[in-house]
């Protein structure tokens, strides 16, 4: 059985020697779903290891955040990178859109890919 790996929090990342990550986010004000439903608060931030782009946590406070932090324990426990979890299916509409938006900035960071568009709304699947 491979060994546990728990969601690091960013002052966890920020003691451990030779840690170097980035950090991904994304605000809900500015999410289709949030705004529709009228819960459109929040932050949702993503650390990934910069080198391999290994997911090692997030931080977030919003909606659905119990969903969102279920989806995200998952991701860590199967060790995935930024790139895999972006090749993961995203349905629309739904709150969970976010994550992508976290970690299309994350994949950023990190030095993998263009920067998104300003203001990106991510409504489509797939997009």
């Amino acid at each position: 059985m491979p060994e546990q790996v728990w969601p690091a929090a960013y002052a966890s990342l920020l003691e451990q020697s030779g840690c170097d990550f980035a950090i991904g986010e994304v605000s809900f004000e500015e999410q289709g779903r949030a705004r529709v439903m009228g819960i459109n608060k929040g932050l949702l931030r993503v650390y990934a290891e910069h080198g391999a782009g290994r997911f090692l946590g997030a931080e977030t406070i919003g909606p659905s955040a119990e969903h969102i932090g279920h989806l995200l324990a998952w991701t860590i426990q199967t060790g995935m990178t930024v790139d895999q979890i972006l090749q993961m299916p995203f349905y629309h509409p739904v709150l969970e859109e976010g994550v992508r938006t976290a970690f299309r900035n994350a994949n950023h960071v990190l030095g993998f890919v263009p920067s998104p568009p300003m203001r990106c709304i991510d409504c489509g699947p797939g997009a």
